[in-house]
């Protein structure tokens, strides 16, 4: 039971970061930096593309995200090996390590997706010049983004494997 103890105590952490961390960067800086390309095209559509600065901020403000995304899963791995006699079973590697991103993207998805965005939607989470969209378009945004997240934990279970297999080898 070492590694389900270890997965439920980190992931709590993981997700808590993670949600902590991107809710920051929502609510101080514009949508436009840090989801324009995340929201659904009828919302985009209705506003001009995005600046290259504004491009280039929400590439900034990303590096620690992704830095999060892969530090933490190879730290908590890393931590769990600690706890076996011998090597780590790539089957509990990457057990481990994509549990913590279903963690994390189960925390984005229904926290800061479904509840903040498209439930609650405050202000901050509206792009200028859609405010007419609040009702309808920005509530569309869970089912829209429910169906990315199923989509992309097929590229999380992928890139778990690939990050388990370089743990064990090395």
């Amino acid at each position: 039971m070492p590694l389900l103890d270890h997965l439920f105590a980190h992931g709590s952490i993981f997700a808590a970061l993670l949600t902590l961390y991107l809710l920051a960067i929502m609510r101080f800086t514009s949508p436009r930096v840090w989801a324009f390309a995340d929201y659904p095209k009828e919302i985009t559509d209705a506003v001009e593309p995005q600046t290259s600065d504004e491009r280039r901020l929400g590439a900034i403000i990303g590096i620690p995200f992704f830095v999060l995304m892969l530090g933490f899963p190879v730290i908590s791995t890393l931590m769990l090996e600690s706890t076996y006699i011998g090597p780590i079973p790539l089957i509990d590697a990457f057990l481990n390590v994509f549990g913590l991103a279903l963690f994390g993207t189960a925390a984005d998805l229904f926290i800061l997706d479904w509840l903040i965005v498209g439930t609650i939607t405050p202000d901050f989470v509206i792009i200028p010049g859609t405010e007419h969209m609040r009702d309808k378009e920005y509530k569309d945004f869970r089912v829209y983004h429910g169906k990315a997240h199923i989509k992309g934990t097929i590229g999380l279970a992928i890139l778990s494997l690939i990050i388990a297999a370089v743990i064990v080898m090395f």
